[in-house]
């Protein structure tokens, strides 16, 4: 149901379903669509037909992804032992809608398992290494929601994955779902188009019931300061991966580290920002730090460029300006240089 409610927004369509909801996830779908249409008047009321039920399924287990990335990597530095037994971490859980396993195109589970080989070998060694079971899933649902909206990936991406935890309900009692954007800057507007991890904390809080809560986990705190923490902390000083340069990665399947260039966002961020906090050491085993030292130029240019477009990028652009002021002011001069001639050469 939940999978199927970005594609009923948006082409108009009811779900109906033959077997019965919980009355509260019913109750609160209603509410939350009824939020997202109130701020996106393209999107159409879908209306849940679905009989309801109060038996409780949830299990004791608590959960959370093992992507490896820094706000996944803050979720378990939080909760991997928490003295809430509550929060406390039991299992890492990851599916193939997950940046690093869903463009992973196969044509059967067994196929599908060994080109991943590598990767679940990854995710297994940092789930022993913490002690925690290791659950993995192969699913169709991202074909079915993105083959005919390759686009849309990018404003789906939440509803997919939450619908892959809800199919373990009877295991979960509560699942940390890391976020990136905090509750005081939630948005909702245009949500046809913008990037739905911006109002995952509303999504999370639709789908909590009496027997199962899922928590937007870790959106407090920036993701600035989430590295600087994480620098500290051993296991993602080893194994910390939040590379999105998918194309890199083919080329070099095996290797641990992250590619480390500046057209990559979240390999910039995370060089950047340890740079800022005098932290590169720490992350060398993960990151070629001597190859950034050398060309930091280049980053420093990106950020320059992308600050007014970029929530991140904006976000480092003050610290860059604190810590490397006469490099950012001559990067500045020469980006209004080029913007002013430009655009007159384009008023002409």
């Amino acid at each position: 149901m939940v999978l199927l409610l970005p594609i009923a927004l948006r082409e108009k369509h009811d779900i109906a379903s033959y077997l019965p909801i919980t009355k509260a996830l019913k109750e609160n779908l209603g509410k939350y669509i009824d939020a997202l249409v109130s701020n996106d008047k393209s999107l159409y009321r879908t209306r849940i037909i679905a009989e309801t039920e109060s038996e409780e399924i949830g299990g004791k287990a608590v959960g959370t992804a093992n992507s490896l990335g820094v706000d996944s990597f803050f979720t378990i530095y939080k909760y991997g032992n928490s003295d809430d037994e509550k929060l406390k971490i039991t299992h890492f859980y990851m599916g193939n809608i997950s940046l690093d396993l869903w463009g992973v195109h196969a044509k059967n589970l067994f196929e599908y398992l060994d080109k991943i080989k590598y990767k679940y070998d990854r995710y297994k060694l940092v789930a022993n290494e913490l002690g925690k079971e290791l659950i993995m899933t192969y699913s169709n649902f991202y074909r079915f929601v993105c083959l005919e909206h390759l686009k849309i990936h990018i404003t789906v991406h939440t509803y997919i994955t939450m619908a892959e935890i809800l199919c373990f309900k009877k295991l979960w009692k509560t699942y940390l779902f890391s976020s990136t954007y905090p509750p005081e800057e939630l948005l909702m507007k245009r949500t046809r188009h913008i990037d739905c991890a911006h109002y995952d904390s509303a999504t999370a809080e639709a789908l909590t019931v009496p027997d199962f809560r899922m928590v937007s986990a870790g959106a407090e705190v920036p993701r600035y300061e989430k590295t600087r923490i994480l620098a500290d902390f051993e296991p993602a000083q080893k194994y910390l991966r939040p590379c999105f340069n998918v194309y890199q990665l083919k080329k070099n399947k095996k290797a641990m580290k992250n590619c480390g260039k500046p057209i990559c966002n979240k390999c910039l961020r995370l060089l950047v920002s340890a740079d800022l906090q005098g932290n590169l050491e720490k992350f060398k085993n993960v990151v070629d730090i001597e190859k950034y030292k050398k060309h930091k130029k280049r980053y420093f240019r990106v950020i320059v460029w992308k600050k007014n477009r970029n929530a991140f990028c904006n976000e480092l652009y003050p610290f860059c300006l604190e810590k490397y002021p006469k490099e950012m002011r001559s990067l500045e001069r020469t980006k209004n240089f080029l913007t002013f001639h430009w655009f007159k050469k384009k008023q002409k």
